[in-house]
């Protein structure tokens, strides 16, 4: 599997997103229609068509961005002894649609497959970065015997920040994202009492748990991405392949 060629079937539907995502329905076991996978998509970072969208595919297919991807999920597939999933790339929505905080990649894991959305600009390091980031989830899934229904908001965070540690791990604080560097650790610590001791076992099905993971309604901003990463980052014995196992709960007891 590795790298689908998503500019293949951009050459016939970029402007059609939806009648493209009929190829993707046979990956999840055809429970929701092409119009339900693009909508899905689009909240994670998935292009709509327009000029500029346009013209990040064309920059992206000049720059070998599909072979590049290949090659880096080649190695930290060996690397990590992990699964093969298809992987599928596409443009980055329009700057401005986004993240308030602008990035130039973002991505969306499953136990059986991932997809990365980058944008024009987007350097070779950058796409290892969210590679690690979405390999790592994906590689978590695989190893924890839990239904993604039954994830609580502890789950999620734990599993945001030790994927963000691995980037760390690898490529250094350059290339960290953006939102791991909102708040200092004070706050954090007053983030947690206030807003998640009470709140972290919260299903993944709760509306809430989306608000205070993403931080939104007043809540704030990235708060469950911020926390997660402030509770795993000081485990520094911890192996990647150990951080595919480990337990959410086993972060609590190491809290400062």
């Amino acid at each position: 599997m590795g790298v689908i060629l998503t500019d293949e079937w951009m050459k016939k539907d970029f402007n059609r997103p939806v009648q493209m995502m009929e190829r993707l329905k046979s990956t999840f076991n055809n429970t929701l229609d092409a119009n339900m996978i693009y909508h899905h998509l689009l909240k994670h970072g998935m292009y709509s068509p327009n000029k500029k969208t346009k013209l990040t595919w064309e920059h992206l297919k000049e720059n070998n961005a599909w072979e590049k991807t290949q090659s880096l999920f080649t190695s930290y597939k060996k690397l990590w002894g992990g699964p093969d999933v298809p992987i599928y790339i596409f443009p980055l929505m329009s700057s401005g649609m986004w993240n308030k905080m602008v990035e130039t990649k973002s991505g969306l894991a499953f136990k059986d497959k991932l997809f990365l959305f980058y944008d024009k600009g987007i350097a070779e390091k950058e796409m290892e970065a969210i590679l690690i980031h979405e390999y790592h989830h994906v590689c978590r899934l695989h190893h924890l015997k839990k239904d993604q229904k039954e994830f609580t908001l502890l789950d999620t965070m734990i599993m945001e920040g030790l994927a963000e540690r691995t980037v760390g791990k690898y490529l250094g604080a350059k290339y960290l994202a953006k939102w791991t560097k909102l708040y200092q650790e004070d706050k954090l610590r007053e983030f947690w009492s206030k807003h998640l001791q009470e709140k972290h076992t919260i299903k993944r099905t709760d509306p809430l748990h989306d608000v205070l993971l993403l931080g939104m309604k007043g809540y704030p901003h990235m708060l469950g991405y911020c926390s997660g990463y402030y509770l795993v980052r000081n485990s520094e014995k911890l192996s990647v392949k150990k951080s595919f196992i480990i337990q959410s709960e086993e972060f609590l007891s190491k809290k400062n």
